[in-house]
Parts: structure tokens; sequence; C-alpha cells
């Protein structure tokens, strides 16, 4: 994070102590390494993905399974690992290469399939040890109020310690199971077609 030999605050503040043009000047520099950032890591996972495509990774995926169950479930551990240490841009590029083909050729509904997609990237993303959305909310808060909340709740219990890691995993898992399973229950008995 630029200084700029301004004291972290506020917006508001920081506008008031250096001026609009200042202030100005500091938004543009801080986006643009930012920016510069996410550049770098998207080509690196487009990198990562083209590298995995052209290996044919997916050739060693087993073409007779039996179990519609069994590819939703090594789909969506493909996913949440997929999210733990890609960006979302590579990872969509390298899934629709890759592991879409092979998920229909199983019989997985295409919206079914990207729906499983999303919920299991999303649980990787608040997973380390990328844990992206983490370190984008923690870009965008500021290390200063980050590190002050951790103060506030350091002489509290083990889960309010960690809540901001154990608290999306308690939502994002249930919720995965659900959009990875049910509909594949209904289609199972009937209920849908």
């Amino acid at each position: 994070m630029v200084n700029h030999g301004v004291v972290q605050s506020s917006s508001m503040d920081v506008l008031r102590q250096v001026g609009f043009w200042k202030s100005m000047h500091i938004s543009i520099s801080e986006t643009v390494g930012h920016i510069g950032a996410l550049v770098i890591l998207m080509a690196l996972s487009v990198s990562v993905g083209g590298l995995l495509e052209r290996t044919e990774v997916m050739s060693f995926f087993p073409t007779d399974i039996s179990s519609t169950f069994l590819v939703i479930t090594l789909i969506l551990g493909l996913m949440v690992f997929v999210g733990m240490i890609m960006d979302p841009f590579g990872a969509v590029i390298l899934i629709s290469a890759t592991v879409a083909p092979v998920a229909y050729q199983y019989g997985i509904h295409p919206v079914h399939f990207w729906m499983i997609t999303l919920i299991g990237f999303e649980l990787g993303y608040v997973t380390p040890p990328v844990a992206l959305n983490h370190l984008l909310a923690r870009q965008s808060i500021g290390d200063a109020e980050v590190n002050e909340a951790d103060e506030e709740v350091r002489h509290l219990s083990f889960y309010y310690r960690y809540e901001r890691w154990i608290l999306p995993l308690i939502v994002l898992f249930p919720a995965m199971l659900i959009i990875a399973y049910v509909p594949y229950f209904f289609k199972l008995f009937g209920w849908y077609h």
C-alpha cells in the first residue's frame, strides 16, 4: 500500500488534509497498483489453465463412472480446489475448456454444472492457502482496520478470533451441498426433467 506521507484515516479526513488533487493522485496511484496486481494474477492463472489444458489432465479422469452422484462429488472437490488456488477469470477459462465437456458427457445440465462451479469456486475463495476474498477484503478495508479488529477479539473464544474464516465456511458448505445434490435427487426421483 502506498502511504504518500498521509496518515491512514477516513477518505474525508484525507481529502481535508491534502486537498482534492492530491487525494485524486493517491487514489489513482493505489488503483493502478491494484489493477496491475490483478492483471498479473489473471495472466498467471490463464497460463496455468493453458498448461493444464495442453497437458490433457482431464484425460486421466475416469470415463466409465456409472454414478452421477460420484461425478458431482468429484467436480465439487475440483471446483473448491481450483477456487483455492486460481483467480476467477483463469478458473472459468480452465473449467470451460476441460471440466465442462466431461460434466455434460455425464448428463449434468449446463446450468446445474455452472451453479456447482460458482458455489465451489466461492467456497475456495474463502479458504486458505490463497483465500482471495479475504485478501480483497483486507485490501479494501485496510491493514490498520483489520489489525485493530484482530486486537479487539484476541481475548475472546476460538470462534470469535477466527470468525472471518469459520462463518463463510459454515454458510457456504451446506449451500454447496444443497446446490449440488438437491437438483440431482429431484431428477433421480423424476420430480423434474
